[in-house]
């Protein structure tokens, strides 16, 4: 069984994002096993001095999960034009474990517009040497608005564009 690790970029409790995590998680295939973070708000803040085997337990977590994983699932918003700064803090304390290396992700950006913190994100995980490409990287502008309150995705076209980046995701696991 294939696991999958996933990774929400808004630490509010019931953010748009969550609902695509959740209606993504209705269109995996069922051989997959998901574990979610629990929450971003728990990582400390990234310390380069604290960055080594002494590591924050918190810090260890994370890695350990994202080592044990086949792929990873980001949902993320934008704010003030980028990556949300929690979800940048936690990149930060993998980058010299390699925790994201070699692993296939998928990465939803769900936000009013999305642009700029989708393509940083993207420039991150190429640094990091996630496998991330073009077909798994899904921009969502106007997100909560294609959404319901039942995690039901509404509008078509990104329900389409979704199901097909999953199938891909699932494909490279």
């Amino acid at each position: 069984m294939k696991k999958i690790f996933v990774i929400c970029g808004s630490t509010r409790k019931n953010s748009t994002n969550h609902r695509y995590i959740e209606a993504i998680k209705k269109i995996l295939e069922n051989n997959v096993q998901v574990t979610d973070l629990d929450s971003l708000i728990n990582i400390p803040h990234f310390n380069p001095d604290d960055d080594n085997e002494n590591a924050p337990a918190q810090v260890k977590e994370f890695r350990q999960q994202l080592c044990a994983s086949d792929g990873i699932i980001i949902s993320t918003p934008e704010y003030a034009m980028g990556i949300p700064g929690s979800l940048k803090n936690a990149i930060d304390w993998t980058v010299s474990s390699s925790s994201f290396s070699k692993k296939p992700v998928l990465l939803i950006t769900a936000a009013s517009l999305g642009q700029k913190a989708h393509l940083a994100l993207m420039d991150v995980l190429n640094v990091i040497e996630a496998d991330i490409v073009e077909q798994t990287a899904i921009l969502i502008p106007f997100a909560n608005a294609k959404i319901d309150n039942n995690n039901h995705i509404t509008h078509s076209a990104t329900e389409q564009t979704i199901i097909k980046a999953v199938q891909f995701f699932q494909n490279k696991l």
